[in-house]
């Protein structure tokens, strides 16, 4: 028997793409109601005086505040995805494996794992979708992980190579 400890980020790519979503949405919400309360979205007569009397610094702030209010909310998004990580192992055996994660136990007979890579995957995080028989199972890499050990390689990707021996022919 042979056990592979390995990190991985607590919530699926789609968790991410969710908060994005939502994050980008506040941020539209909140440009509109910055543009309302201070009179600008009714016109150039209408906001405060020093816009009234310098229009294109209107102009300017109000295009330079669109990629803040879209871009903040998305980094934030990004910060609550990735701050927690989960350990999990893997423990190989000659004729199976058993993937150990979120309290989980799943056995994985040789030659019955289909191990699938989604592309294109981000620079910062890595994406593995291990499908067998009774489940499909998304792993994500630990974003803290790589920031800490400035690694080639990731836990995660050393799992999954050797884990790669169990694969479907």
């Amino acid at each position: 028997m042979k056990r592979i400890k390995f990190r991985h980020n607590k919530y699926s790519p789609g968790v991410l793409y969710i908060l994005v979503i939502f994050g980008v949405a506040a941020g539209l919400l909140a440009f509109f109601g910055f543009l309302t309360i201070s009179g600008m979205d009714k016109g150039p007569g209408y906001g405060p005086i020093y816009f009234r009397e310098h229009p294109i610094h209107a102009v300017y702030l109000i295009f330079a505040l669109i990629p803040i209010f879209m871009l903040f909310p998305t980094w934030i998004a990004k910060k609550i995805w990735s701050h927690e990580d989960q350990e999990a192992y893997i423990d190989l055996y000659e004729d199976y494996a058993e993937l150990n994660w979120n309290d989980r136990k799943v056995h994985i007979e040789k030659g019955e794992l289909d191990i699938k890579i989604p592309k294109p995957q981000p620079f910062w995080y890595a994406t593995y979708i291990l499908k067998i028989p009774q489940y499909r199972i998304v792993l994500v890499s630990s974003v803290k992980e790589n920031k800490e050990k400035n690694r080639v390689r990731r836990s995660l990707d050393i799992a999954i190579k050797e884990l790669s021996i169990y694969k479907k022919i």
